[in-house]
């Protein structure tokens, strides 16, 4: 679901599907569900998909890596454009559910310091919410 936004569902990636609902209990929020994974081929597609949703509006994001299976340094990247491209909206991100394998690149490229890493998806909507709150 692309929460009514124009063009979100038009372009479709063969190996990674992003997935996209509104959290009811905050504003201006969306958790976003990854499956499959982000390389130097999709990462572009990544970025498009995420612009689209910060140009909508939405400025908070619950990142559901789950079903991310695996992550290159250039998806790290377009995460960390991601992550840019939120706080200069005044927005928040949370990464949830990091597979063992996916943490673990981010730990060897020095990452997990600029991302908010949560287990669960009720941790990161209490972290919103008093980042929100202020």
């Amino acid at each position: 679901m692309g929460l009514g936004i124009s063009g979100f569902e038009d372009e479709l990636d063969d190996c990674l599907a992003v997935d996209v609902k509104k959290i009811a209990e905050l504003e201006n929020a969306c958790s976003i569900k990854l499956t499959g994974y982000i390389d130097t081929y999709n990462s572009a597609f990544f970025q498009k998909k995420t612009d689209m949703l910060i140009e909508a509006g939405y400025n908070n994001f619950i990142l559901d890596c789950s079903d991310l299976n695996y992550i290159s340094s250039t998806g790290i990247g377009s995460l960390a454009s991601f992550l840019r491209n939120t706080q200069s909206k005044s927005g928040h991100l949370v990464l949830v559910s990091l597979q063992p394998n996916v943490h673990e690149v981010f730990m060897i490229l020095g990452f997990t310091q600029f991302f908010t890493v949560k287990d669960t998806e009720e941790e990161a909507i209490s972290i919103l919410k008093k980042a929100i709150e202020g």
